[in-house]
């Protein structure tokens, strides 16, 4: 008995026209099935299934938390917190076309029409553009408050809804080629991307590429650069604990090392320091422990279906004769499980970390009467008294404030 080869489950045999009725295309070749899986696996259809809508109601309970702090406190309207907004607008978009998703998985075909086969995908581009772009803003709103003096942020309200604005104006045109491409074919009932052939033009690569860059691979470049200055910063600063005039610490043993910082700042005491300067050193720390966790999250995430949009390109690109598909249906899922499980960690990473917010979500949930303490502003402005200065060397006075201020919660 011969096997049916394991690439028929994502890979379907059609015939491709210019459009309905036309005989123009690229005529009989095979089609990766995105969303769609051939083949009988109930029990691998329900577990996809079920993991898809687990983070659906994480991602909406935690993206509504967050846009319903920032929409009901009038304190809370900061520039970083217009951006965790727009992150939540996005995030909750993203995840809105999960239920359907899941859905698909449930069934080998595609059974929800033309319309559905092109909004999801142009929805789900545009939301992952947006929400890249937005956490990259943030990382360059961060990099100017904590490592370009005057270590403030140069936006107000207005403009950073003006930049969030101007990132859906951006995705939407940008991706609208993805809502002509992805088509569905009733005969072979897939939805699946393809690009019209051109005798002059390779539009599938002029298209990929650049896109690729634009809305994947320079965002991440960019967060991880402007992350990795505020982490330089952080790393090489050397702390001058002044004791009667004279350095309580020799010089080679002031520099705050990677390994301390990863650890939580153990060690970093060594019997010398004051409890009030001790606590300033590890808020110090703990920013840049939050820094490294944000470069590692968008990595980990986007990368792979960055990835694999990519080798689904490479696997569409061969000859119809040639059925030598390395790529499964399951492998673009995955990848963008992963993605989507960004949607719940952004309100984790940005929202439920800062004490800001969840004084204020307790006081929404809750109803309870008064705000956040506020014995942060008292904690940062204690600084300009000290005589003892904590970080001296590479930070002021004010970045030291504002550091504070970034882990009380009044930063995002």
């Amino acid at each position: 008995m011969e096997l049916t080869p394991s690439w028929t489950s994502s890979y379907v045999l059609g015939n491709d026209t210019s459009g309905d009725g036309g005989d123009e295309g690229w005529g009989q070749r095979y089609f990766y099935t995105y969303f769609t899986e051939r083949g009988n696996r109930p029990i691998t259809a329900r577990v996809e299934c079920g993991i898809l809508l687990i983070i659906f109601m994480l991602s909406v309970v935690a993206n509504l938390s967050i846009a319903g702090a920032v929409l009901r406190y009038k304190e809370m309207r900061t520039v970083t917190n217009c951006f965790l907004l727009n992150l939540a607008v996005a995030d909750l978009l993203f995840a809105a076309g999960t239920p359907l998703v899941a859905l698909a998985r449930l069934t080998p075909v595609w059974q929800f029409g033309s319309v559905t086969c092109r909004l999801l995908p142009y929805s789900q581009f545009v939301c992952g553009f947006v929400l890249l772009w937005t956490l990259t803003l943030i990382s360059m709103d961060r990099h100017r408050c904590l490592a370009i003096p005057p270590y403030r942020s140069e936006l107000t309200p207005r403009r950073a809804l003006l930049l969030t604005a101007a990132t859906w104006l951006i995705a939407a045109i940008l991706f609208l080629p993805v809502a002509a491409w992805f088509r569905y074919y009733p005969d072979t009932r897939v939805c699946t991307l393809v690009f019209p052939p051109n005798d002059h033009v390779n539009l599938s690569l002029f298209f990929v590429v650049p896109v690729t860059c634009l809305s994947c691979l320079l965002p991440m470049s960019l967060l991880a650069f402007h992350y990795q200055r505020i982490f330089h910063k952080l790393v090489k600063t050397r702390s001058r604990w002044m004791v009667g005039g004279q350095c309580a610490e020799p010089r080679e043993q002031r520099k705050i090392s990677i390994q301390q910082i990863v650890n939580g700042g153990a060690g970093v005491r060594a019997g010398s320091l004051t409890h009030h300067e001790e606590s300033r050193l590890n808020k110090h720390i703990r920013v840049a422990r939050i820094i490294l966790l944000n470069v590692l999250v968008v990595l980990i995430m986007w990368l792979p279906i960055t990835v694999v949009m990519f080798l689904i390109y490479v696997d569409g690109s061969r000859p119809t004769a040639d059925t030598n598909f390395f790529l499964r249906s399951h492998h673009f899922l995955w990848a963008l499980l992963i993605a989507l499980l960004n949607t719940v960690v952004n309100p984790l990473l940005y929202g439920f970390l800062s004490e800001n917010f969840r004084a204020y979500l307790a006081r929404m949930w809750l109803g309870a009467k008064h705000g956040p303490r506020d014995d942060c502003a008292s904690r940062a402005a204690s600084i300009g008294n000290k005589t003892q200065l904590s970080m001296g060397d590479l930070l002021s006075t004010r970045q030291s404030m504002h550091s504070l201020d970034l882990v009380c919660g009044r930063v995002a």
